[in-house]
């Protein structure tokens, strides 16, 4: 097991912020789904294997927990991993860090499902994701640490 893996680091740029000077919601949950797409292809789930494959993850519930603001010019890193990753189900933790301080930023979990993309219901996920996956199985205490 070795856990949480870097799957984003950027810059929060000013055009990203609102009205109250921090990064707005909707910018933390692009770099969350970009982080997430990144550890998709780093266990075979990259486009092409998701087309030939039919297989996707349809996200059911997310929880975000917002620890500290992000401004113009902070730069960040997103580390996933997962806390369940099973043929059924799929437990992806995120965890992004202020670089500037190494200070914890946000932390997120979201809880999907696979689905058979051609007849749209649930299916299994095959096991060569699993084991792949099986990597980056993380903890919640490494989540938040």
């Amino acid at each position: 097991m070795s856990g949480m893996t870097e799957t984003v680091r950027s810059v929060v740029r000013a055009d990203q912020c609102d009205h109250f000077g921090h990064m707005n919601i909707q910018f933390y949950d692009a770099a969350l789904a970009d982080g997430y797409f990144h550890m998709m292809s780093l266990i075979g789930l990259h486009r092409q294997a998701i087309i030939e494959r039919r297989i996707g993850i349809a996200a059911t519930r997310m929880e975000l927990d917002y620890r500290r603001e992000l401004r113009a010019g902070d730069l960040y890193r997103v580390e996933t991993g997962f806390l369940t990753f099973t043929a059924t189900q799929v437990i992806t933790a995120h965890r992004l860090t202020r670089l500037n301080d190494e200070k914890l930023a946000l932390t997120a979990r979201s809880i999907g499902v696979p689905i058979d993309l051609a007849l749209r219901r649930r299916t299994d996920l095959p096991e060569d994701i699993i084991e792949s996956a099986s990597r980056f199985i993380c903890t919640t205490e490494e989540v938040a640490a």
